[in-house]
């Protein structure tokens, strides 16, 4: 198949792969949130806050990068 051919290139995938990835984490991080304060274990609580930011800044990104396409 050409690059001509094909609906996205590997680079497109690879973006859209990972973007998905971001967001299905994203989409039960509070969950995980919220059992570690139900189970009083704050460190794990303080954790999953500081990777859910780190995660949002990433998906933005990954989602800016694929609209430039």
């Amino acid at each position: 198949m050409t690059e001509e051919s094909r609906i996205m290139s590997d680079s497109e995938y690879n973006i859209t792969k990972q973007l998905t990835k971001e967001l299905e984490f994203l989409w039960n991080v509070d969950g995980y949130i919220k059992d570690a304060e139900e189970e009083g274990n704050q460190e794990c609580a303080k954790l999953f806050r500081e990777i859910k930011e780190d995660e949002e800044r990433h998906a933005k990104k990954l989602k800016d990068l694929l609209l430039k396409k």
